[in-house]
């Protein structure tokens, strides 16, 4: 078959990743793939030679009115091309696409990226709500990433098809060495969705009661470390929740020798060198063994030397870092939101067996607590910590279940969908 994938850029973001994935999927199994996209962006993820890409536009000239021109190319390749489908990576995309495809008869497949239930404290607005809910009505099938949000749509959408994001990362054969580390990652700009603030209070409670805690396996040894760009303001605000914890700043460190010998302070520093470079450096505090490591181009790496990795948001439509980091035999502690990374951890159930708190939840394969709880945060981090032989058992567990998410058997579900619809 012949697939347009219509992709806002080849080089930023997770849906965009996603895309050229699928992509790559789609080509490996056979088919003839073209991505439309905008090609005067820079291009980070790696595309098979045998994708066709095509621009939105052809020249800078043409920027202005980005999504006119795109709207008219695509009708003009859609006519020499004749795609069979076409996949709209989030709302612009498809909804130009089909704007764009009006009376040719191409099946349009909207993916949606995001969750359509959302806490109180964020909620949809009117623009979110009326391309969800209304629009997503227009096209022939609606992917969404889980079937928790499948059961929240409910009889408001009836086009509406469950599809996992698929795993770029290679599952590890055995477990690699290990260093004590607590791995977590996202955009440090995003750190209340992420819940970076209830994770760091987590710790430090966790190295507090650590001081009092005797027995073989060091618990003082352990370190967390997020990784993640973001600017100034977002790192400082989240030092500024230990505001003891003597941080030191080190600027494009690739190792861990070299540290500057400057403690943060509350004083700003309006110089616009300064507030990039700490973009591409590292926070550091030794008392309490919290490192940011700012954006990281190699993942893999962090997750293969990393015990335990926790995805602390507090919603999460699904979470493409976690399946990653099972991947690479993490053991994975999951903030859970309405069941969504339940569907990735504990698919056959869950224990509250061995920890008190109902609201912490066990399977073989992870840790799943309540959203935006310190005390059952702590309590899962310091469990996975202390019980070694639970912790070995889940990281291979982990990879097991990380391979339901493999890039062939995802391809093989969009298959089974487009056959459905073409």
């Amino acid at each position: 078959m012949k697939f347009f994938i219509i992709c806002n850029n080849l080089g930023a973001g997770g849906a965009e990743r996603v895309g050229v994935n699928l992509a790559n999927g789609f080509a490996n199994h056979g088919h003839q793939v073209i991505i439309i996209t905008d090609i005067h962006q820079k291009t980070n993820y790696p595309i098979d030679k045998r994708i066709k890409i095509l621009p939105f536009y052809k020249n800078d000239n043409e920027k202005n009115n980005k999504w006119f021109k795109t709207t008219l190319n695509i009708r003009k390749y859609a006519k020499i091309e004749k795609p069979d489908v076409i996949i709209g990576i989030m709302t612009a995309c498809t909804f130009i696409s089909y704007v764009a495809t009006l009376g040719m008869d191409i099946p349009i497949i909207m993916t949606e990226h995001n969750p359509f239930e959302r806490p109180s404290y964020a909620p949809l607005n009117f623009k979110q709500k009326l391309f969800k809910f209304w629009i997503n009505k227009l096209y022939k099938k609606v992917t969404v990433l889980t079937e928790a949000d499948k059961l929240y749509i409910g009889t408001r959408l009836h086009n509406v098809a469950v599809m996992p994001n698929p795993l770029f990362l290679t599952p590890i054969r055995e477990i690699p060495h290990k260093e004590k580390t607590v791995l977590a990652a996202g955009r440090v700009d995003d750190w209340h969705y992420k819940g970076f603030d209830v994770l760091i209070k987590s710790w430090k409670k966790i190295q507090d009661l650590n001081d009092n805690v005797n027995d073989n396996d060091n618990l003082r040894d352990w370190w967390l470390k997020i990784a993640g760009a973001g600017h100034k303001e977002s790192f400082e605000y989240l030092i500024s929740l230990l505001p003891d914890g003597e941080w030191v700043f080190n600027e494009n460190v690739n190792d861990d020798e070299n540290y500057l010998n400057t403690k943060h302070t509350k004083e700003k520093d309006t110089s616009t060198e300064k507030q990039n470079s700490q973009k591409s450096g590292v926070w550091r505090s030794e008392k309490y063994h919290i490192e940011f490591l700012g954006f990281q181009n190699d993942m893999e790496s962090l997750y293969k030397k990393s015990e335990i990795f926790v995805l602390s948001s507090r919603y999460e439509g699904f979470g493409l870092v976690l399946i990653e980091a099972m991947s690479q035999g993490c053991a994975p502690i999951a903030c859970d939101f309405k069941g969504r990374q339940r569907e990735i951890l504990c698919p056959e159930g869950v224990s509250s067996s061995k920890i008190h708190d109902s609201r912490v939840k066990i399977c073989e394969n992870g840790i799943l607590c309540e959203p935006d709880n310190m005390e059952v945060l702590t309590e899962a981090i310091q469990k996975m910590m202390i019980e070694k032989d639970y912790r070995k058992k889940v990281q291979l567990n982990a990879v097991e279940r990380s391979k339901f998410y493999k890039l062939d058997h995802i391809i093989s579900m969009w298959e089974h969908l487009i056959k459905k619809v073409s």
